[in-house]
């Protein structure tokens, strides 16, 4: 009997995962020259674009002050970059000690202030704070924040219900579908689509996860914090053994 009413925070966990926090935060260092070059180059290719396309627009329909707020565009978001590539630190994850913050997708600085940051290689959530990347908590979560967690290659499920803990006697599986709405525009039909088969459940619980593809990207959004920690960590756990993801 399914009771879908009931949520993953208020149902006693009776399992046997422990999720690994590691017990010291590590620490953020200069990035090397050429990740501080690739940033700004990365910030410059923006700027160019977004002004390029204001004043293009601007010039095509003397609108000057268009024209002149696409040079200014380009001049704050240039500083910025200025400044981003200035600060830029990198770190070894505190879960894998794999280094971050060398990619476009995680950026560290040396004025961060709890900023959430993710390790492209276990997945973990960490906080950047001042220099030091610590694990992300519970308590670090902000009201509606979405719980989100990269599909992992050749990952793994918990050999249990992933609500609960219990033994699972059922296996679903997520799917999902989207249609590339911008593709419209331009006269084409654009759908992503995936599934991950064998999600485990109890008989009582279920929907603790779905999946997400953004950027042909799958992604999956938990509902719980514990029950997201308890996926990351059994594949932490394989990374770490020699069984790679």
């Amino acid at each position: 009997m399914e009771n879908n009413s009931i949520t993953p925070q208020s149902v006693p966990y009776v399992g046997h995962i422990v999720p690994y926090y590691p017990e010291k935060p590590s620490y953020l260092e200069p990035a090397p020259f050429f990740v501080r070059v690739k940033k700004f180059l990365m910030t410059l290719l923006v700027a160019a674009l977004v002004a390029g396309i204001m004043i293009g627009i601007g010039s095509k329909n003397q609108w000057n002050w268009l024209m002149y707020t696409g040079i200014g565009v380009f001049v704050l978001i240039l500083a910025a970059g200025v400044f981003a590539a200035a600060t830029a630190r990198v770190g070894k994850c505190p879960y894998c000690h794999q280094e971050i913050g060398q990619n476009a997708e995680t950026s560290l600085g040396s004025q961060d202030e709890n900023e959430l940051a993710e390790c492209g290689i276990c997945c973990n959530w960490m906080i950047s704070n001042k220099g030091e990347l610590r694990p992300f908590r519970r308590e670090d979560m902000k009201p509606d924040q979405e719980l989100k967690c990269k599909v992992m290659d050749q990952s793994v499920w918990p050999q249990e219900c992933l609500v609960c803990g219990a033994p699972p006697v059922r296996y679903i599986e997520l799917k999902n579908t989207k249609l590339n709405a911008g593709s419209l525009l331009i006269g084409r039909i654009s759908v992503s689509w995936g599934t991950l088969k064998n999600a485990p459940y109890c008989a009582y619980h279920d929907d603790a996860v779905r999946l997400k593809i953004e950027d042909k990207t799958m992604y999956l959004v938990f509902k719980d914090f514990d029950v997201m920690k308890r996926y990351q960590h059994v594949n932490y756990h394989r990374l770490m053994t020699g069984q790679r993801l």
